[in-house]
């Protein structure tokens, strides 16, 4: 009976015992489980680390070897692959740096999937993903992207003569030349200053003798290699220039013969003609006052004042005038109180001491003044005299303006919706002005907005001309000046050339301020098709003449930031660009681009003061002439390797 009793006891504890080892049994394997995955996840953690270390350095490394993100994503895929992993488990991409420092960064980010079946007694997860990331900081060394290039694989590179000077202080000159000395300094007055050198076959010691590093910096580095030119395929460069084409085929504005009336002519005292059904003169002594009622049209064949007479036209109410011929004043005054479109044929002409006024907005469409003008034919002739459109305004003229020795012209006035589409003269000039005129044509900055320009732009030494603010001004000729001239903000695509300072002339204090040229926010795009010769030279850019107080700024922001001026980009086209006879004082902050024509300074010229980056076939200083750039590089790789850091 006890026996029997032990045997039963027994027997319900093993059953116990197996129950819960039954029980157990799978905890006991998930928790095994468990730990061997932790310490697969841990290794699997180790691995995923190293390798985006890898792909972020090398991102890093290729992105300062090529300047594109492809180059970064190709790399961290070739890392990828050499360490067994699938390409789509690592991605790696450009981003700011997680320091705050303001450079950039290649962050590379690494998942990996660990196998975590052993854990399923306790998880119904069977594998987990596990990520690293890595951020290697670009620190690019600016000291040595180039700012003064000479891209010519033949003949001379950066020559200096004379007392020629460059001085680059934080950048670096580069010259492809490899049939020459491609850079010559040849004394202590004519020096180049630079950090960083790069040539295509080493410089002698000889040669090397003037080029002197910036002051605290211990010695020039000398780099043996040649260049690729930084703008040649660069979208901002080649979609300008291929604009040229359209500008090239920009032809007169037509507009059609406006219905006809009576002519209308104020003489002091007197007045003959029938005025247009709906408008009532009334006169004072030689003040006349025409008040028209209604939108018209009001039809005239031509208005013309004289003498001491006084001409106000008077409407309350935007209307329509026509004239089939011209509208002229000699005489006071002749005002168009009111908005409304304007029709004028035959042109206008202004002459003597007259003031003319068109008080409202407007749309001026206006012919060729037939009779001779300086020996020309315009839309307007303006002489001696002072001549306001109020604004916003639409400006048509079939071609182009004079404006004389003297005179006041304003168009626009008011606002900045103006718009201007500008034919040339029988001569081919869409704005001539004479010494001491004056010119200002208000802002194109609204939809629709236009400066069209199809033939030569000049201005007469001792005149103030100021052009508007526009997205883009085309102009089909070549654009000289010789007196004050402010160009409002935009890109200028001129077929031409641009000149200052070549037919003589200098600065002028316009409106209270002293200006030779200034372009502030400006882009030129040169085509070229016509040259003017300075230092012996065909160019498409040329500031000579006593310029003293040249301004000329890249835009910031925009499709063409930092481009300042583009010269002809086809090999075909070698017109270049010349500082010479006296043009001082030269600020140009943006690159300089001239890929097959040369650059060239003398007779004491100066450029420099701004962020200048000069690029161009042959690069020339020479006759006390200076070149000087305070630029850290607008474009282009370094010619030194980039500083690297692992910084997360």
């Amino acid at each position: 009976m006890m026996l029997a009793h032990l045997l039963t006891h027994r027997r319900n504890r093993r059953a116990a015992v197996t129950v819960l080892v039954a029980t157990l049994l799978p905890v006991l394997l998930g928790m095994a489980g468990l730990a061997t995955a932790y310490g697969d996840a841990l290794l699997i953690k180790m691995k995923a680390q190293r390798i985006a270390d890898a792909a972020a350095y090398a991102g890093a490394v290729a992105y300062g070897a090529l300047s594109t993100t492809t180059a970064i994503t190709n790399a961290a895929n070739r890392v990828a692959t050499i360490n067994g992993i699938p390409t789509g488990d690592i991605s790696a991409v450009l981003v700011t740096s997680p320091r705050g420092d303001g450079y950039s960064a290649v962050q590379a980010t690494v998942t990996i999937g660990v196998n975590v079946g052993l854990t399923r007694p306790i998880s119904n997860t069977s594998s987990l993903s596990v990520t690293s990331s890595a951020y290697v900081e670009i620190k690019v060394n600016s000291n040595g992207i180039p700012c003064i290039i000479a891209l010519g694989s033949t003949g001379s590179g950066v020559t200096l003569s004379g007392s020629g000077k460059i001085t680059a202080n934080a950048c670096a000159v580069s010259s492809n030349s490899s049939t020459a000395p491609a850079i010559t300094a040849p004394s202590s007055s004519a020096t180049v200053t630079t950090p960083v050198v790069s040539t295509p076959v080493a410089l002698t010691t000889n040669q090397k003798k003037y080029i002197v590093p910036p002051t605290g910096t211990t010695a020039v580095t000398y780099i043996v290699k040649s260049i690729t030119d930084p703008l040649a395929s660069k979208t901002a460069v080649t979609t300008a220039t291929g604009h040229l084409s359209s500008v090239g085929s920009l032809g007169n504005p037509t507009m059609t013969t406006p219905p006809s009336g009576s002519n209308v002519s104020f003489a002091s005292a007197s007045q003959t003609g029938t005025l247009p059904s709906g408008c009532v003169p009334s006169s004072s002594g030689s003040t006349w006052t025409i008040s028209c009622t209604g939108a018209g049209p009001f039809n005239f064949t031509s208005v013309s004042v004289s003498g001491s007479a006084t001409v106000v036209f008077n409407n309350p109410t935007s209307a329509t005038y026509n004239f089939s011929g011209s509208i002229s004043n000699s005489g006071t005054a002749l005002t168009f109180n009111g908005a409304g479109t304007y029709n004028i044929g035959g042109g206008l002409s202004t002459s003597g001491s007259s003031t003319t006024k068109f008080n409202g907005t407007g749309t001026y469409n206006i012919g060729k003044y037939t009779s001779s003008c300086s020996g020309d034919n315009f839309s307007i002739c303006h002489s001696g005299a002072t001549l306001t459109f109020a604004g916003p305004s639409t400006f048509v003229l079939t071609n182009g303006l004079y404006d004389g020795g003297g005179s006041t012209m304003t168009m626009g006035s008011g606002s900045t919706l103006n718009s201007y589409k500008l034919g040339a003269s029988t001569n081919g000039w869409t704005i001539n002005m004479g010494g001491g005129a004056s010119l200002t044509m208000n802002d194109a900055t609204g939809t629709g907005g236009l400066f069209q320009a199809s033939g030569n732009i000049t201005n007469g030494g001792g005149s103030c001309m100021a052009l508007p603010v526009a997205s883009a001004h085309d102009i089909k000729g070549y654009v000289t000046v010789a007196g004050g001239t402010t160009l409002g903000a935009g890109v200028y695509t001129i077929y031409g050339y641009m000149a200052a300072g070549v037919i003589n002339g200098g600065t002028v204090t316009c409106g209270g301020t002293t200006i030779g040229l200034t372009a502030n926010a400006v882009t030129f795009v040169l085509g070229g098709n016509s040259t003017v010769t300075c230092s012996n030279i065909a160019t498409a850019f040329c500031i000579a003449g006593g310029y003293s107080n040249v301004i000329l700024t890249a835009p910031t922001t925009g499709s063409t930031a930092n481009l300042a001026v583009v010269g002809p980009t086809t090999s075909t086209n070698t017109a270049g660009a010349s500082l010479s006879a006296g043009a001082s004082g030269a600020n140009i902050s943006g690159a300089f681009y001239f890929p097959y024509g040369p650059f060239v300074m003398g007779g004491a010229a100066s450029i420099g003061g701004g962020c200048l980056e000069l690029i161009a076939k042959q690069v020339t200083v020479s006759q006390g002439s200076a070149a000087g750039s305070t630029c850290t590089g607008l474009g282009g790789s370094s010619l030194l390797h980039p500083y690297l850091a692992l910084v997360q």
